[in-house]
């Protein structure tokens, strides 16, 4: 089994919708980065336009590049991501979803994003996320058009419907009955597998209670609940639902119940995410202080203690492609 650790490397505290960049939270990567090296495994840093237009932010991260210890990639946040069709004030407001631009904007600010770490980092980008999870068959498709060839945007048994983008949209995903393998998506239908060139490695979320085997008809049942009390009580007992990330209420034996999850369903990878924020003090709702930093750390030394214990290897977005192919 392989792990990939994922990094959404953007602005200060994204959460709050800031109307100015502030990019404090790259100077605080060393930490993370070196953590990773302790223990053998290579971050892909996914990264946005603001970190990768940032000369500061550039040379933090194109060392490790350079020195092979970590892979860059590509995040489309569209509200930080030129050219810009809409004022800005309402983008900041708004922050919509990847998948609600239009043909032209999403060419556009993909196009230039792109460019953008061709030109700072001396590479072509080859993996990718879309902000807010805002993924589709036609940001599929602009992918394969621009040479991507890795996508990390899915995360299965999670919808986003209720989460809104531009006033006038529908939401962000549903990606409840996708599958967790990883697969070559239909460039018409990003739920079915494909003949493309384009690899999707879902987020790992996996149910690690009682019924842990992947297309099991209670998941469907479950999934289709609407959210209530009740719901989250047999998710507790029988379910236990769990996204292979850091909570404030995370604790090492989550990252066990993953692990043995993704075993018994013959999962060949993991799939970690992380915001760059959440490794700064005062960067994000998870990491208030350096107390809340520390204990996220605590968690991961114990995440990848754990994994490298049971064998799992290091990989990156894109190494995990040419293997899995």
């Amino acid at each position: 089994m392989k792990l990939i650790i994922t990094v959404d490397t953007e602005r200060d505290n994204e959460w709050k919708r800031p109307d100015s960049t502030s990019l404090e939270n790259i100077k605080f990567l060393q930490r993370f980065q070196d953590l990773c090296q302790k223990y053998g495994f290579k971050p892909t840093y996914l990264l946005t336009y603001e970190v990768a237009s940032d000369p500061q932010s550039v040379k933090i991260l194109k060392a490790y590049q350079e020195k092979l210890q970590a892979e860059i990639g590509a995040h489309l946040h569209p509200w930080t991501s030129p050219p810009f069709e809409q004022e800005r004030s309402w983008e900041d407001k708004v922050h919509r979803f990847p998948h609600e631009l239009s043909d032209k904007e999403l060419r556009d600010k993909m196009a230039v994003l792109t460019q953008t770490i061709i030109d700072n980092f001396g590479i072509r980008p080859k993996s990718f996320r879309a902000g807010r999870w805002g993924f589709d068959a036609r940001v599929a498709r602009e992918l394969i058009r621009q040479n991507y060839i890795v996508d990390c945007s899915v995360t299965p048994k999670i919808s986003w419907q209720k989460t809104k983008g531009d006033p006038q949209g529908q939401g962000g995903p549903d990606y409840r009955f996708f599958r967790a393998q990883p697969y070559f998506v239909s460039p018409q239908d990003i739920n079915e597998v494909g003949h493309s060139a384009l690899l999707e490695v879902p987020m790992t979320i996996l149910f690690t209670g009682l019924f842990k085997k992947e297309n099991n008809f209670l998941h469907n049942i479950i999934l289709r609940w609407p959210e209530s009390f009740v719901k989250k009580v047999v998710n507790r007992l029988f379910f236990r639902l769990k996204w292979l990330r850091i909570f404030p209420n995370s604790k090492p034996s989550d990252f066990k119940r993953i692990y043995k999850a993704a075993k018994k369903n013959s999962l060949p990878v993991l799939e970690f995410m992380i915001h760059s924020s959440e490794l700064m003090p005062g960067g994000s709702p998870y990491a208030k202080d350096e107390e809340q930093v520390d204990k996220i750390y605590h968690n991961l030394e114990a995440m990848l203690a754990y994994f490298k214990k049971q064998g799992v290897k290091g990989t990156t977005l894109s190494e995990f492609y040419y293997d899995f192919k």
